[in-house]
């Protein structure tokens, strides 16, 4: 508490008899109190207007207005209200004094009174009434505090909104994108995969073909970055655990990134630590993207030199983890641009100066080793190159648990003694609906094409197709309606609907499934999967392409020969 300093109160003494002035004044001015006075009760009033008191020792008897009177004023006037008034009284009456305290009194002294009560009941109320400004201050602070934080939480809540609605813009615009960019790749893609089957073509014209297929494929990388970065920020992203040779994954980037290396003459070397197992379980497509986003930067960023992969194992309680190495003796990276090398959308001054790429594969390589749970870094020195290292929990698994891959093959045509298959292909967009369409019937299905939805429930009517190829995104009524009219009915509940949609995201594939769709595929559309959906819903046979099979069977012996081909580092040399 802080000290009571009487030199910081005023006191209004009021009484008509001017000896109980003097002898009152006397004693507080004796005290230390600042003094004024008024012999009236009108005279009090306008006292208190413009002396502005911090208490007042009325008496109650005074003629004219008495003191009560005095009281009730100044209890009514919300400026003066928080003023204590103390009663001086000669009256033995208990009704005055209850009437006093009814009017708004803090107290009262009865005549004839003793200095020391006098100037305690003083300092009491005076206490007691900075106490009370002080707790008024205090809640005062309080409510302003509450207001700041109402208004905090009310700017919050808004910025909350603001966000999810940016974030609701944006998986529009990235849904719309996929879908805008994604409809014309099914076509560039699909024709050039329809063309190279013609037997015909020069060198000159497959080489062009193969130009337009790895462009396509760069550009559909670029766009499935972008929506993956999405899906990550969203938290739409799963881990799909499953078992896998992952030898054979690393002879596949082996192979991919050979030919790369080999155009730049740069040495790539690829080696496995003996611990390495050949079967794992763990999310094999985010290991082969994360695996070829880092070898993909390494090989792009070394002008010469080598880059290395080195891959290996140890066990720790319950789990194995793989140690993958990427070293390289290439550009390097500033030591102030490793500090952001993982952040979306930045790129380092080389990969500007590429003119290549988004800048999010290492943002998206660092958010998969995330998920995976292990733990990846980088350590670089300009001009002499850069060492990305990441580590990755995984659970062993054998062979048996892998499902045997089944090859590739062009189908030529429909098998003989079959039914005629009708099939009915529905999209708005001309590329796509020609590319199923020339698909589907050079093998020998019966075809035919709808425009709109209002088109594909007529057509249905009339061809009753055994299987429905249908673009989502169509006009009048989209494809969704149309699978849930056509299900609705009796005879289309064993008509076979297969969604095609550029759109990736899986509340997406919820709403679409719930509509009565069969099934659902991805633009852009792959020639296999299409006719693997046939074979899958309709039980069609075909004839393929003769293809050449190695006899070599995958077994131990195969994937021991694979680590030599592969020179693999003596334990002694494995860090």
């Amino acid at each position: 508490m802080t000290s009571f300093n009487h030199k910081d109160y005023l006191i209004l003494v009021v009484d008509d008899i001017i000896q109980n002035l003097q002898i009152i004044g006397e004693m507080l001015e004796r005290s230390g109190y600042e003094t004024t006075f008024a012999t009236s009760g009108q005279q009090a009033l306008d006292r208190v207007q413009s002396a502005r008191p911090d208490l007042i020792l009325l008496d109650l008897m005074m003629p004219g207005m008495s003191g009560i009177e005095v009281c009730e004023k100044l209890k009514a006037h919300p400026d003066f209200s928080h003023i204590p008034i103390i009663f001086i009284t000669a009256s033995n009456e208990k009704q005055d004094l209850v009437e006093a305290f009814k009017k708004g009194a803090a107290d009262y002294i009865t005549k004839p009174f003793y200095i020391e009560e006098v100037l305690s009941r003083i300092e009491n109320q005076l206490i007691n009434q900075n106490l009370n400004k002080r707790l008024q201050q205090q809640n005062q602070k309080l409510q302003q505090e509450i207001e700041v934080r109402r208004h905090t939480e009310t700017a919050l809540k808004q910025a909350k909104e603001a966000a999810e609605t940016a974030n609701r813009a944006k998986s529009t615009f990235l849904a719309n994108m996929s879908h805008e960019l994604r409809t014309p790749l099914n076509a560039v893609l699909g024709f050039a995969q329809l063309i190279s089957y013609s037997s015909n073509l020069t060198a000159e014209q497959k080489k062009h073909l193969g130009i337009i297929r790895r462009s396509g494929e760069h550009l559909l990388n670029l766009i499935n970055d972008v929506l993956d970065l999405s899906k990550i920020e969203a938290g739409r992203i799963t881990i799909n655990n499953n078992a896998f040779n992952l030898i054979e994954l690393i002879l596949e980037l082996q192979e991919m990134f050979e030919l790369k290396a080999r155009g730049k003459n740069l040495k790539l070397e690829v080696k496995l630590s003996p611990e390495v197992p050949y079967f794992i379980e763990s999310d094999r497509l985010k290991i082969r993207q994360i695996l070829i986003n880092i070898l993909g930067n390494a090989i792009k960023f070394t002008k010469k030199g080598e880059v290395h992969l080195n891959i290996s194992a140890r066990t720790e309680t319950t789990q194995t983890l793989i140690e993958f190495e990427i070293t390289d003796t290439g550009i390097g990276i500033s030591p102030e641009e490793l500090n952001k090398l993982f952040q979306p959308f930045v790129q380092t001054q080389a990969g500007i100066a590429s003119a290549e790429g988004t800048g999010l594969g290492l943002a998206i390589s660092h958010k998969y080793v995330q998920i995976l749970g292990g733990k990846i870094s980088v350590v670089s020195q300009v001009d002499k190159g850069t060492i990305f290292k990441f580590q990755i929990p995984v659970n062993l698994a054998s062979e048996t648990n892998i499902e045997p891959k089944i090859p590739q093959r062009h189908v030529i045509s429909l098998a003989h003694n079959q039914p005629v298959y009708r099939i009915l292909v529905v999209d708005d967009n001309l590329s796509n609906r020609q590319l199923m369409l020339q698909m589907l019937a050079n093998v020998g299905f019966e075809v035919q094409e709808a425009v709109n939805g209002q088109e594909a429930i007529e057509m249905w009517l009339k061809f009753q197709p055994h299987l429905i190829w249908i673009d989502i995104q169509i006009p009048i009524i989209n494809g969704c309606e149309v699978a849930r009219k056509i299900k609705a009915n009796f005879s289309g509940q064993s008509t076979i609907i297969i969604a095609v949609t550029a759109h990736i995201f899986a509340e997406e594939k919820n709403v679409i499934l719930a509509s009565g769709c069969d099934d659902i595929v991805y633009k852009p559309i792959e020639e296999s999967i299409v006719f693997e959906k046939m074979v899958q819903y309709l039980n069609v046979q075909y004839i393929y392409e003769n293809i050449v099979v190695n006899n070599k069977s995958n077994n131990n012996n195969d994937i021991a020969q694979t680590y030599l081909d592969f020179k693999i580092l003596p334990k002694s040399l494995v860090t």
